[in-house]
C-alpha cells in the first residue's frame, strides 16, 4: 500500500478527521471492504510484529504458499458455521485479535482513537 492508492488515500484522510485514528480508519475500510482491508489495532499489530501498517505483510501472507493460509482460513469459517459473507480476512482479524488478548496484548494508543 503506498500513498496514491485510494485506500490509502482514503485512511490517511480519514487519520485528519478528529476523533479517528488508525484503528476507527480501518475498521471503517474494512467494514466497506471486508475482504480486501485488514482491521488495524495495537493487539493485532502486536500479534502479527508489525507496528503501523500491515497491509502488506497480511496481503502477502494470504497469499504465500499458493494461498494455503487463505484456505485455512476458509477451513474454519466454514467449521464455525460462519456464512460466506464474513471473509477469510476477517475470519484472520478475529482469531489474531483473540489470540493477542488471550495473551494479554495491547495497549490503547493515540492511533487508535
Amino acid at each position: 500500500m503506498t500513498p496514491g492508492w485510494p485506500a490509502w488515500d482514503l485512511e490517511t484522510a480519514l487519520w485528519a478527521l478528529p476523533g479517528i485514528g488508525q484503528t476507527k480508519a480501518t475498521k471503517l475500510i474494512a467494514r466497506k471492504r471486508p475482504r480486501l482491508y485488514p482491521i488495524w489495532d495495537s493487539v493485532v499489530s502486536q500479534v502479527l510484529g508489525t507496528e503501523r501498517a500491515h497491509l502488506n505483510p497480511v496481503r502477502e501472507a494470504l497469499r504465500a504458499d499458493d494461498r494455503a493460509l487463505h484456505h485455512r482460513l476458509l477451513s474454519i469459517r466454514e467449521e464455525a458455521g460462519l456464512p460466506e459473507e464474513i471473509s477469510a480476512l476477517r475470519v484472520f482479524d478475529v482469531i489474531a485479535w483473540m489470540d493477542g488478548k488471550n495473551r494479554g496484548l495491547g495497549e490503547r494508543s493515540d492511533q487508535e482513537r
